[in-house]
């Protein structure tokens, strides 16, 4: 069976232009089991590594060898080949992940609404609770975990490169520069789907629903 970025079960629940309460719940869980799934957590992973050792590695060997003024022999141009090529695919299985988990998480998020704003469902201590659990669940949790050591790695690759440009840049001064970007991105499109299914859930908070709407009204 291949690998699906989104689920067929998924596509009747996604760009619908008049969404039924009726149906909100089994859109919503379809769409936020189609985007927790740990096989795309893993895939993204896989992407990640390969995006970030493939980058480093044929920048780092191409620069270290014009630095020290050193020729390349050709096992050397095959391996940054590989290197690029893998950093190159890497990246865009990741832009890939993002797009289409942006379009999961936000669709889910505007179906967990759905019963709240357009038929009147009740508030109550249980969404408030909900709200404040979603973080814990173990696939959201792996998400934020994962979506933090890339901030981390982010902050450590770019300060390398804010180093270097204070003192003298290096050979490792651009490969640097591209892991922590590449981070960087990558720990905020995780931050940025866990944070949408956040929101969605919140709407059944009768105590976040009541601050919003004084702040809307003040």
């Amino acid at each position: 069976m291949s690998f699906r970025l989104i689920q067929r079960a998924s596509l009747p629940w996604l760009d619908v232009a008049d969404p039924s309460p009726v149906e909100a719940d089994r859109a919503a869980a379809q769409l936020r089991a189609d985007y927790e799934r740990w096989s795309r957590w893993a895939l993204g992973l896989g992407a990640f590594t390969a995006a970030t050792t493939g980058s480093f590695t044929a920048l780092g060997v191409a620069l270290t060898a014009d630095e020290i003024d050193a020729p390349m022999h050709p096992i050397d141009v095959v391996g940054v080949a590989v290197a690029a090529a893998l950093g190159l695919a890497g990246t865009a299985v990741l832009v890939l992940l993002w797009r289409s988990g942006r379009r999961l998480t936000r669709d889910a998020a505007a179906w967990m609404r759905v019963p709240y704003v357009v038929s009147g469902r009740t508030r109550t201590a249980r969404g408030w609770l909900g709200a404040r659990t979603v973080n814990v669940e173990p696939r959201i949790l792996v998400r934020i975990t994962s979506s933090t050591l890339a901030l981390l790695l982010a902050v450590a690759g770019l300060s390398v490169a804010v180093r270097d440009l204070a003192t003298e840049s290096s050979a490792l001064t651009f490969p640097a520069t591209v892991v922590g970007l590449l981070a960087l991105l990558s720990g905020l499109g995780q931050v940025g789907g866990v944070l949408r299914l956040v929101s969605g859930r919140g709407e059944a908070d009768p105590l976040w629903h009541r601050i919003r709407t004084s702040v809307r009204r003040g």
